[in-house]
């Protein structure tokens, strides 16, 4: 089969390089292919990449030319701008020509905007083209997995043709077990948006309870353990922590927030928004509250910036709401992360109080605190003692509940 991919989102590389892997010739704009230093640097994947790419599957500053399926990967505003981005693809394809010639949509999108494509299309005289939903279920720090291993496969179509094209597409990651679940492109939508939410919740929930823990003097670790145990309940998403993030995660957030704000008052999901983004603050709170607000000009280490561990992204982490205000208020922080700090820079720039160190022990040298963000593996068994001993003050505040 042939496809192409709009974006350059971490969606796009992913969907790129698996359908590629499967023998599918795929086609993208870009010129070239990200590298250690992107915000998808994710090692299985750029190694992929790069094989597919050597062996002329994935094709890259690839011409518009007639495809079967056309991905849209890429964020776009307005169902004018999904109309504009699919528009090429559209004239090129013929009607007749013995296949069945599919868009498919694949991140986020206000519901109903497949079944508008669709109706655009018929308009158009291009109902010959089936517009399909096929959400992206795609976790930074395990993308390629979450393609070729997934828990469920969504598919929101209800043409019958459509759907045999994408089953004989997906049987290479469908083999195990039948996790294709099709159903009509609204409910894929909402679905979509739901899941993200429901997640969203109990992180929140965790965080609420962190708080009464905290306040009556409870290890919040062994309350999610007796929590976790109930199979109603279960253990994921129920760490609480210093808030969430990730630009999709919290797109497909927003998105749902506006759908759920055109039916009626602000809700659970305004709650959910709001719990995270005190929970972005409560380090810079607590370190506060320890030197009674005498913080100007105090050094603080910060192991962690991605928004989570196993990804080079820092779009929504807690670490920029963590650093703008200790910088803001005469803090030099001294930052390390094992992957994020090209992204940090990018988005940060040259601060003056901000140093990019190139280990753990850096960031703790000569620190009157050490706040761990982001829970990378390489964090939870460190030699505590030297580090303290290169500290000006033993104040550690974890943010991940890492550490007894």
């Amino acid at each position: 089969m042939k496809v192409r991919v709009l974006g350059d989102s971490l969606e796009a590389w992913t969907l790129a390089g698996a359908l590629a892997f499967t023998g599918c010739t795929v086609a993208m704009a870009q010129a070239e292919l990200p590298d250690a230093d992107t915000d998808i640097a994710e090692p299985d994947l750029l190694q992929l990449l790069r094989q597919q790419h050597s062996a002329g599957r994935l094709q890259l500053s690839a011409a518009d030319e007639p495809v079967d399926l056309l991905l849209v990967a890429c964020r776009l505003p307005s169902m004018d701008a999904l109309q504009a981005a699919v528009a090429g693809f559209v004239s090129a394809v013929k009607p007749h020509t013995g296949t069945q010639p599919l868009i498919a949509l694949v991140q986020s999108v206000a519901i109903g905007t497949t079944d508008g494509l669709q109706a655009w299309l018929d308009a158009q005289d291009a109902g010959h083209i089936r517009a399909l939903y096929w959400p992206a279920f795609i976790q930074s720090g395990r993308a390629l997995e979450s393609v070729t291993r997934p828990e469920r496969i969504l598919l929101g179509c209800e043409h019958e043709a459509a759907i045999a094209v994408m089953r004989r597409l997906l049987t290479p990651f469908n083999r195990s077990r039948d996790t294709l679940l099709v159903m009509p492109p609204k409910e894929a939508e909402l679905s979509k948006l739901a899941i993200n939410g429901m997640l969203a919740t109990r992180v929140s929930y965790m965080n609420e309870l962190a708080r009464l823990a905290a306040d009556k003097g409870i290890d919040i670790e062994q309350v999610r353990q007796g929590m976790g145990t109930d199979s109603r309940i279960g253990f994921q998403y129920l760490y609480p922590g210093c808030g969430f993030g990730g630009e999709a995660f919290l797109e497909t957030l927003n998105q749902l927030n506006t759908e759920l704000d055109q039916t009626a008052e602000p809700g659970l999901l305004s709650s959910v928004f709001a719990i995270n983004e005190q929970q972005k603050d409560l380090l810079f709170q607590k370190f506060w509250r320890y030197f009674k607000a005498d913080i100007s000009g105090r050094r603080v280490g910060l192991w962690g910036c991605a928004f989570k561990p196993n990804t080079s992204g820092v779009e929504g982490s807690p670490a920029l709401v963590l650093i703008e205000a200790l910088l803001a208020h005469g803090v030099q922080v001294q930052v390390y992360d094992p992957m994020a700090l090209p992204a940090l820079k990018r988005r940060l720039g040259s601060r003056e109080g901000l140093v990019l160190v190139d280990s753990a022990e850096a960031a703790a040298n000569g620190a009157d605190a050490l706040m761990l963000v982001t829970e990378w593996k390489e964090f939870w068994n460190r030699d505590m003692a030297s580090i303290q001993s290169a500290m000006i003050s033993p104040l550690l505040l974890d943010g991940r509940n890492v550490f007894d």
